[in-house]
């Protein structure tokens, strides 16, 4: 056989007998606690671009679905959308659970059906069920709102400060994690500290924060010194009442997480500052990972609870138009953000 026919035919042998390495494709389905909130959004927008630099690198063709209920109080809704994208051929979920407690039976039938879960934002009680854990470290985010908070009522002079902890809702582990670690910090950092109120939820809109947040303002509003509101619609909320009934800036507000009217209020000094996650990351390597353990591969960087921290950081007036603030939620800056900042962290 001449020297040219024979290496043709051996070229053309793995096409003939299907032994090329086939294409990878994955579909990968995003199921936030609502849609409602920007900070969903910057998840979804994490996820597309871990998809294109999974394409970019070695032609993956990974599909991202983003869906998820419409409120955030809706566990049941959500339960319904895990079980149908498992029915309907998901390769893999990154789920962000509503409820630590009851969100578990899905994620259990997911896993026995083969499809990996890997879950974000909020915790589950039972961690046996999914391939990994990527959140904000929340406990920390409300120490760090604490000290933040009891730092600047001290510059004002007030060593012994009326404070009201805003809770966000019963079940939600990210929320309550943070409620936790601003509580705890207080009474270490400020021991002397009044608290006025710590049962009081706001719900999961803002509109929902403003009908709590109204009496309870207009009860306490000539003592409360700080409030802290460990979400972004219990804040926004919050500072439209506080707006409403001239306190707004005379009661100082601490928040967490970012949108449009909260970024606002804190350019405008109704808000003294807000804890920002890092959602658009989140978004990013809870996909990377998801692909990766479709691979075969372990995820687990040798972390027994399959936790992975994205980072919290302290957002304040002084620094909220810095390039590295605006890469936590404005989508253009997102967007330049390098491959290699999102799967090993920023350099500040």
């Amino acid at each position: 056989m001449p020297r040219l026919l024979y290496y043709l035919f051996a070229a053309a042998l793995p096409v003939l007998f299907g032994c090329q390495k086939p294409e990878e494709q994955f579909t990968v389905v995003v199921i936030p606690k609502g849609l409602t909130h920007e900070h969903w959004q910057s998840v979804r927008r994490g996820a597309e671009r871990c998809a294109d630099d999974l394409r970019a690198e070695d032609g993956t063709t990974v599909r991202i679905i983003f869906d998820g209920p419409l409120r955030e109080r809706d566990a049941i809704e959500q339960i319904r959308i895990v079980d149908r994208r498992v029915a309907t051929g998901a390769s893999g979920i990154v789920l962000a659970p509503q409820h630590s407690r009851t969100m578990t039976a899905c994620v259990k039938r997911a896993a026995d059906a083969g499809v990996p879960v890997v879950i974000i934002d909020s915790g589950l009680d039972d961690p046996d069920h999914f391939v990994k854990y990527v959140a904000t470290d929340n406990y920390n985010g409300g120490c760090l709102a604490a000290r933040h908070l009891i730092g600047e009522l001290k510059k004002q002079g007030k060593d012994k400060p009326k404070l009201i902890l805003f809770r966000y809702a019963v079940g939600s582990q990210a929320t309550e994690d943070r409620e936790r670690g601003f509580e705890e910090t207080v009474k270490k950092i400020c021991p002397d500290a009044v608290w006025l109120s710590t049962d009081k939820y706001a719900g999961a809109t803002r509109d929902s924060a403003m009908r709590e947040a109204g009496p309870l303002v207009l009860q306490y509003g000539n003592q409360v010194d700080g409030i802290f509101a460990p979400n972004e619609s219990s804040a926004s909320g919050t500072a439209d009442v506080l707006r409403s009934q001239g306190l707004n800036k005379k009661v100082l507000l601490m928040g967490f997480d970012a949108s449009k009217p909260l970024l606002q209020s804190i350019q405008e000094g109704d808000v003294i500052g807000s804890i920002l996650q890092d959602p658009y990351r989140m978004g990013y390597l809870s996909t990377w990972y998801c692909v990766q353990n479709l691979r075969g591969r372990d995820v687990s960087n040798g972390r027994k609870d399959m936790s992975e921290s994205t980072g919290e950081y302290l957002v304040t007036k002084e620094n909220l138009n810095s390039a590295f603030t605006l890469g936590l939620y404005d989508p253009e800056t997102q967007a330049k953000r390098t491959t290699e900042e999102l799967r090993k962290g920023p350099k500040r």
